[in-house]
């Protein structure tokens, strides 16, 4: 019998196509994904910027339970993060800050 679990051969590459169809985000998350397409996503979130804020965005629901009272926090994937991917975060966050804060000091 064929197995039907996705999987990711040697020749293939992780893109959006194969995160989408195969739900790599919630199995990332859940941490049911085959070594082999663990070690492909990881690789893959280093130089994308968009699945990255998926995969941060989808920790943040995950990390709350049905009760509303927040799990265990997850910081594995912060660690993995390049600096300045960390910088962009932090640097877009300053500037949302600001396009509060600014307004209230110049009236």
């Amino acid at each position: 019998m064929i197995s039907m679990k996705p999987f990711l051969d040697a020749f293939s590459e992780m893109d959006h196509h194969y995160i989408d169809q195969h739900q790599v985000t919630e199995r990332y998350l859940d941490h049911s994904l085959s070594a082999r397409e663990r070690t492909a996503f990881e690789s893959h979130l280093v130089d994308c910027q968009e699945c990255t804020d998926r995969v941060l965005l989808a920790e943040m629901f995950h990390a709350r339970q049905p009760n509303g009272v927040p799990a265990r926090p997850r910081t594995g994937l912060v660690l993995r993060l390049k600096p300045w991917q960390i910088a962009a975060l932090v640097l877009t966050a300053a500037l949302v800050l600001a396009a509060f804060v600014v307004p209230v000091f110049l009236r």
